[in-house]
C-alpha cells in the first residue's frame, strides 16, 4: 500500500496551480511591454516635436536679427548718403564763394578803368587797362582749370575741339584748314565744355565728291 506525504502533495499542487497561472502571468508580461513600448513611442515623438520648435524657434530669432541687422545698415546707408549729399554741397558753395570773391577783384578794377577813361586824354592809357583786365580775368581762368582752346588761322581743324560752322571752298590753303576763329574754345581740366566755333576750308574737288 502507497502512502503520499502531505507535502509533497501540496507541493504538488502549488505547481500545478503554478501553471495553470503562468498563461495569464504571460499575457500580463506581454501587456507590460507592449505599454512601455507605446510609452516610450510616446516620449520619442514628444522629444522629436520639441526638437522641431527648437529648431523653429532658433531660425524665427536668426530671422529677426537679420531683419534688424539690414533695417540698422539700411538706416546708416541713409544716413551717410545724406552726410555725403550735405559735404559736396558744402564743398560746392566754398569753391563757388572764393570763385565769386576773385571775380569781385576783377569788377572793382573794372569801375576804376571806367572812371579813369572818362577823364583820360590818352587813349593808349585805356586800352592797357583793358588789357590788364583781360590777363587778369585769364589768370582766374586758369587758376581754376579753364583753359583757352588753341585754334589759329591756317592749323589744322580738329573735331574734337573745334565746331565748323562753315565751309569755304578754296584751293588756297590745304583742306580741312581753319580760315576763321568766330568764337574762342576752352576746356576745363582738359575737358572740352565749348568747342572753338570756326570756318573750314574745302577743296573743290572735295566739294564735287
Amino acid at each position: 500500500m502507497k502512502i503520499f506525504n502531505k507535502e509533497e502533495n501540496s507541493d504538488s499542487k502549488e505547481d500545478i496551480q503554478t501553471g495553470a497561472e503562468n498563461p495569464e502571468s504571460k499575457n500580463s508580461g506581454s501587456s507590460a511591454e507592449k505599454v512601455n513600448e507605446a510609452r516610450e513611442s510616446s516620449e520619442k515623438a514628444s522629444v522629436s516635436q520639441e526638437a522641431e520648435k527648437s529648431i523653429e524657434t532658433i531660425c524665427q530669432e536668426e530671422n529677426q536679427i537679420l531683419k534688424d541687422q539690414l533695417f540698422r545698415l539700411a538706416a546708416d546707408f541713409d544716413n551717410f548718403r545724406k552726410r555725403a549729399a550735405r559735404q559736396m554741397e558744402d564743398n560746392r558753395k566754398v569753391v563757388l564763394e572764393q570763385v565769386l570773391l576773385d571775380f569781385v577783384e576783377v569788377t572793382d578794377n573794372f569801375d576804376r578803368a571806367l572812371k579813369s577813361a572818362k577823364t583820360a586824354e590818352d587813349m593808349s592809357s585805356i586800352v592797357s587797362g583793358i588789357e590788364q583786365l583781360s590777363r587778369q580775368f585769364f589768370s582766374i581762368f586758369e587758376k581754376y582749370g579753364l583753359e583757352k582752346i588753341k585754334s589759329e588761322k591756317a592749323s589744322e581743324f580738329d573735331p574734337h575741339r573745334h565746331e565748323a560752322v562753315q565751309h569755304i571752298e578754296t584751293s588756297e590753303v590745304p583742306d580741312n584748314t581753319i580760315l576763321e576763329v568766330y568764337k574762342p574754345g576752352y576746356a576745363l581740366n582738359s575737358k572740352v565744355i565749348r568747342p572753338a566755333m570756326v570756318s573750314v576750308a574745302r577743296s573743290p574737288d572735295e566739294a564735287e565728291k
